[in-house]
């Protein structure tokens, strides 16, 4: 599994995409890819696929919704 966190460094997105890079590292052990991006974004990726789109949702995701987006993805429990 990828997952790709892509955040805005105008904005110093950074520390958010940090934070919810170590959470989903603690839960799945995958190596999570951050890459800098612009114009507000914070858009998480599985596969290439976009999952959560701040750009779209004027909103940062929950930890918690991506972890269980994920599990549903896996089928984990």
């Amino acid at each position: 599994m990828n997952i790709r966190i892509e955040y805005c460094v105008v904005w110093n997105y950074k520390p958010r995409a940090l934070s919810l890079r170590d959470d989903l590292s603690n839960k799945f052990g995958d190596i999570i890819e951050l890459k800098s991006g612009d114009r507000g974004a914070f858009e998480v990726f599985v596969n290439n696929q976009l999952i959560f789109s701040k750009l779209q949702t004027d909103r940062f995701p929950e930890h918690e919704e991506i972890i269980s987006f994920i599990e549903g993805i896996l089928n984990v429990t």
